[in-house]
């Protein structure tokens, strides 16, 4: 009975030359590739070494642009009633409590009673 799963030398041999080969092609592929993104990179940033401070100034200036338009908008759209239980909170919690008539005319009576109880009064006809 003959071993199904042998394998010559033979056979193998090449094969493991041609991984070998495969491999060497990967690491040579590798470092090109390597060597093209660093290329990249010192050429980008030369361009933005050239057009940097422009394109640094166009995107501030688009996004001041859009900040005042949505600003203007804003404004635009601003209805005040839509806020008028904020503002009469606003006012209320400025303005000095209002007291009750009754403790009001309680008070005064009461300075009144005061004043008097000490007074003399005379009458003349």
């Amino acid at each position: 009975m003959e071993n199904q799963n042998f394998i010559p030398a033979e056979t193998i041999d090449p094969k493991d030359a041609e991984i070998q080969n495969l491999r060497e092609q990967l690491a040579s592929a590798d470092r090109a590739a390597a060597m093209k993104s660093e290329q990249l990179d010192d050429f980008a940033k030369a361009i933005m070494g050239v057009i940097g401070d422009r394109v640094e100034a166009i995107a501030e200036s688009a996004a001041q642009d859009a900040a005042s338009n949505a600003a203007r908008e804003e404004i635009e759209n601003l209805s005040i009633s839509d806020f008028e239980y904020e503002i009469g909170e606003m006012i209320d919690d400025r303005m000095p409590e209002r007291e009750d008539e009754d403790e009001q005319r309680e008070a005064v009576e009461s300075i009144v009673k005061e004043v008097l109880s000490g007074a003399t009064v005379t009458i003349d006809i």
